[in-house]
């Protein structure tokens, strides 16, 4: 029995020690994001977390996305990871699903729901469907049909036409 409590607190002081290291690299993440990408190469969830972004991409996010010098920039609306060693940024605008991969399901419960009461409609809004379906969806005779795909997905399946690669030469 007192060999296993050795080994237990082994364990948990290389775990806290972890744990430390880890925290401890959140700020050096947050100063140098593209050096972090190059290390790491692929992570949905960056270290610190994926939103907010860095405040140190402020200037590169606003290049990327063509936003105004004097737009409001709120770093809470972004999200931020690296896949194949580059920093890629979402917008969240109008009700983008940046914290969530694309949804690939050939059913979906909330064009169900909708259909059951809109019989025949050519589009099932995105209220119903979700934000992060992949598909368009109709209404046939109270039942929902899986339209054609909206947008590409990137290699780790979000939608890439919400992921914007950030360059990290712009200044």
């Amino acid at each position: 029995m007192r060999l296993l409590t050795i080994y237990a607190l082994v364990f948990l002081a290389a775990f806290a020690d972890g744990r430390t290291a880890m925290a401890n690299s959140v700020p050096a993440v947050a100063a140098d994001p593209f050096g972090y990408c190059a290390r790491i190469g692929t992570i949905d969830t960056p270290a610190g977390g994926a939103s907010p972004v860095p405040a140190s991409l402020e200037p590169r996010v606003r290049a990327a996305l063509h936003l105004a010098a004097d737009t409001p920039f709120k770093p809470s609306m972004f999200y931020w990871r690296c896949m194949q060693g580059a920093v890629y940024v979402c917008d969240t605008g109008a009700n983008i699903p940046c914290e969530t991969k694309a949804n690939r399901a050939h059913h979906n419960a909330g064009a169900e729901e909708f259909c059951r009461t809109h019989a025949d409609l050519a589009s099932v809004p995105a209220f119903a469907t979700g934000h992060a379906t992949v598909y368009a969806w109709s209404c046939v005779a109270g039942h929902a049909v899986r339209g054609k795909v909206l947008a590409p997905l990137d290699r780790r399946g979000y939608r890439s036409d919400f992921w914007h690669r950030i360059d990290a030469g712009v200044d």
